[in-house]
């Protein structure tokens, strides 16, 4: 309670008086319909005056199942009630338009009643001012005639500290009806959830279409680089060679980085770079321009394999020569790809690393979420005194 009457001081509380009035701006084009409508009935005047609010509550209503009327309504409570309730991302369906028509009715209403307080509010103003001017010693208050005195004072008092009262708990009311009727459904949180969980998906592939390709790119360019400075004196050429290594493997990450940087904008990229395992060998070219003794191995028809897998598999490849570039440095790498009738089952080995033989372990977790989505298997560790990358993916359901 001395919460609620220390909010009476705070001039946000009276925010439902604005919204109210906003409420009969919007009331106010429909409420000749309703007036035709009690008109059409033959009644007494109060009965048509119930029957053109229960008119106008209809219209209203009605008048809320429209989408745009739903985003108004959020609009307007959030700047002039202070709530937060989210804008729609979609279509309103069927119930949160009548979640939405009903607001707009209790929006209307309470305005009404808003109104009426305000009134009250000015009676109580009025009696003890004209009774402090003095000249006059009767009112009409309440279709009676009443003698004015020192209780009019009090009385101004109650009425007005009950009309900020119920102003403010209006407020209070307001914000918990527009939160609740204007907030997401069940339905909608649920498409709000899936949408964030195919964003978060969405970003975890393109954090690994980054790694695989731009990491190779800068491990490839930093060795190339390095050992171009040592020979740019002894073996021009080989600097020459070098250097065109380079330019190669950058002109290739360009176009997955403009792929990748066209998803990110929510725009049409240039056209997707199909990098397959028709293209290994050029893999192995670049890992042998930068140093190491890549043995390449292909077996079966791995031209004909389905373009996903065939995808995943050029990543593999791609991840375990830059793991052995970064981590265990220039020596020999075998590569084997074998395409076979039911399944794709390729093999990196390279010497174990130095210091840590645990290498791109964020590059491996990406590779096996890929694996695994092709409901494959990723393997990677030490074997003897080498260390190996292995995975094998079924090309057929239930291989």
């Amino acid at each position: 309670m001395p919460g609620f009457l220390l909010s009476l001081a705070r001039i946000g509380s009276y925010r439902s008086l604005l919204h109210a009035a906003a409420g009969a701006a919007i009331a106010l084009p429909v409420a000749p319909f309703a007036l035709a409508v009690a008109v059409s009935v033959e009644a007494d005047s109060r009965v048509r005056a119930l029957i053109a609010l229960l008119a106008l509550a209809v219209l209203m209503g009605l008048l809320g199942l429209l989408g745009p009327v739903r985003r108004l309504g959020i609009g307007l409570a959030n700047t002039l009630l202070g709530t937060s309730v989210p804008a729609p991302e979609d279509r309103p369906d069927a119930t949160a338009r009548l979640r939405s028509g009903l607001w707009l009715a209790l929006h209307t209403a309470a305005g009404g009643v808003l109104f009426t307080v305000l009134a009250f509010l000015g009676l109580g103003l009025l009696v003890p001012a004209v009774w402090l001017a003095g000249g006059q010693d009767r009112i009409s208050l309440f279709w009676d005639d009443v003698p004015l005195g020192a209780w009019t004072v009090p009385f101004g008092l109650v009425v007005a500290v009950a009309a900020l009262a119920l102003t403010a708990a209006a407020t209070v009311g307001l914000r918990a009806g527009a939160t609740a009727l204007l907030g997401p459904s069940a339905a909608e949180r649920a498409a709000h959830a899936e949408r964030r969980a195919a964003v978060l998906a969405q970003r975890n592939r393109l954090a690994r279409e980054l790694h695989d390709s731009i990491g190779h790119t800068l491990t490839t360019s930093t060795i190339q680089a390095a050992a171009a400075a040592e020979l740019v004196e002894a073996d021009p050429a080989e600097v020459r060679r070098a250097l065109g290594t380079i330019e190669e493997a950058s002109r290739s990450a360009l176009e997955d980085l403009d792929h990748v940087l066209g998803l990110l904008r929510e725009e049409p990229a240039a056209k997707e770079p199909a990098r397959t395992l028709a293209e290994v060998d050029v893999l192995a070219v670049r890992a042998r321009d930068a140093g190491l003794d890549v043995r390449l191995t292909l077996t079966g028809p791995v031209a004909a394999l389905p373009a996903a897998v065939s995808r995943e598999g050029y990543r593999i490849v791609q991840e375990g020569l830059t793991n052995a570039l970064r981590h265990a440095g220039p020596g020999a790498v075998d590569v084997r790809v074998e395409a076979g009738p039911e399944r794709l089952a390729i093999a990196v080995v390279n010497a174990l690393p130095g210091v840590d033989p645990r290498p791109g372990r964020r590059g491996l977790a990406g590779l096996a979420e890929r694996v695994e989505a092709l409901r494959g298997e990723l393997d990677a560790g030490p074997d003897g005194d080498r260390w190996r990358l292995s995975a094998t993916i079924p090309l057929r359901a239930g291989a």
